[in-house]
């Protein structure tokens, strides 16, 4: 009789144990699993500290490189230093228009140690009575060239870059409704021509401008 008991008690354990292993195969299954471990926040580079003498130093280095580059491509404009007079001719596509011409003198300087370059003039005839004032230099932040120009009745800005042969700046201004003006400024020894186009917005050519300079004798 003990001996059917426990038999029958293992079964009965058995039957149990079966019963209760799926139900306790999806219990596992419900519980969440375990949040992945927590990564460390990694620890911030730590900048480079310099004292206020190396500080001094490197941003004198850098004005100092900064000044040599300037100096570099300012010497474009050294051939434009002296006093010019000349004629300015513009031209427009449309023939109803009529062609405009005018005297033109101005004399070309470098100004605060070379930095810009300054070319002051007055033009006169054809209702075109005006005193302007261009001032140019170049931007090593943009690498590339910059000039305002201040008139009577106008101001603006235009940017330029170094033609291919390094010799002249490409001047150019882009306005607010598309249209685009362009011209450059080419001397040779006593001689100076500008040329200059001004486009539309689909590109088709308004006008141009040419204009020839002779630099002035200097009177001893």
């Amino acid at each position: 009789m003990k001996l059917f008991s426990l038999t029958a008690f293992t079964c009965l354990t058995a039957v149990l144990l079966a019963a209760a292993a799926p139900r306790l195969h999806a219990q596992d299954k419900e519980k969440p699993d375990a949040a992945p471990p927590e990564e460390e926040p990694a620890e911030p580079q730590e900048r480079e500290q310099l004292s206020p003498e190396d500080l001094q130093q490197r941003l004198k280095a850098d004005a100092e490189l900064e000044k040599a580059e300037v100096a570099k491509m300012m010497k474009v404009f050294t051939t434009l230093e002296g006093s010019w007079t000349g004629r300015e001719t513009l031209r427009y596509e449309e023939n109803r228009l009529p062609e405009k011409s005018w005297k033109d003198e101005w004399e070309g300087k470098f100004t605060m140690g070379g930095r810009y370059f300054e070319m002051n003039g007055q033009t006169s005839g054809d209702d075109l009575n005006s005193a302007y004032r261009w001032i140019c230099t170049y931007d090593v932040e943009r690498q590339g060239y910059r000039a305002w120009y201040f008139g009577d009745n106008s101001q603006n800005e235009y940017t330029g870059k170094l033609s291919s042969d390094g010799k002249f700046v490409i001047w150019s201004i882009r306005s607010a409704n598309g249209s685009e003006s362009r011209f450059s400024m080419k001397a040779d020894g006593n001689k100076v021509k500008c040329h200059g186009t001004d486009t539309l917005v689909d590109g088709s050519l308004f006008s141009t401008q040419s204009s020839d300079y002779t630099r002035k004798r200097v009177e001893l």
